[in-house]
């Protein structure tokens, strides 16, 4: 081993993990708007914790696009451009319909199986006001496709943007009730995979997804979509 590299290794304290995880749950979970600011007087009193952890855990947060930061302003929630969103949707379909073909191969019954419980637990909360319940069987519908394709690498791919759109699923889940068409096209997707019809099955998720640019848009402020 080469001696230039020497000492121990930092790791995040416990108490920078448990803050960030707090932070990413509350982001997630809509309790902060995008592009809202985050300052760290505001964290530290909320979390009854330090200063030193709550740095650490935004620059955890920023790693993970949850956070951005500007010099002299501090830290703020992300906020997308519509370039961003199609990006985003793209980088999605790619990754879900590859877990797909994936799945099918590999657990093709247990994927067809998780995917019909989850539809149904869906439709008990559809006609509820319970957004945070949805948008959580939301999320689990397209994870059972990466949990059923077991590969590490594309699961690990997808993770790098799933806080951003299980965040933005939230935006949406509350503030346009956006859960006709969810069901409708997840049994729709379901449907096509259940009568083997694979091809149909990745045309309705593109649709699904894709659907999401001009929504998503709704959630951009007015002064960042000028020439976007």
């Amino acid at each position: 081993m080469s001696e230039s590299i020497s000492g121990a290794i930092k790791r995040p304290t416990a108490l920078s993990d448990s803050a960030a995880e707090q932070i990413r749950k509350a982001i997630i979970e809509g309790d902060f708007d995008l592009g809202e600011a985050l300052p760290e007087a505001k964290l530290t009193k909320s979390l009854g914790i330090s200063k030193t952890p709550i740095r650490e855990a935004l620059s955890l947060l920023k790693k993970e696009g949850l956070v951005v930061t500007y010099p002299q302003r501090g830290a703020f929630v992300f906020s997308m451009t519509r370039d961003c969103i199609v990006q985003l949707c793209s980088f999605r379909y790619a990754m879900e319909s590859v877990a797909m073909d994936m799945a099918l191969d590999r657990a093709r019954q247990q994927l067809l199986e998780d995917m019909a419980d989850n539809l149904r637990d869906m439709l008990e909360v559809y006609d509820t006001a319970d957004f945070k319940r949805f948008t959580a069987l939301d999320t689990a519908f397209h994870d059972c496709l990466f949990h059923h394709a077991g590969n590490a690498y594309v699961s690990a791919s997808y993770q790098m943007a799933a806080s951003k759109v299980a965040t933005l699923r939230t935006h949406l889940s509350q503030g346009n009730k956006r859960t006709d068409y969810v069901v409708e096209e997840h049994s729709a997707i379901l449907e096509a995979l259940k009568n083997n019809q694979t091809r149909k099955a990745k045309s309705v998720l593109r649709r699904h997804i894709f659907r999401g640019v001009e929504v998503y848009e709704e959630l951009i402020p007015a002064s960042e979509r000028k020439g976007n």
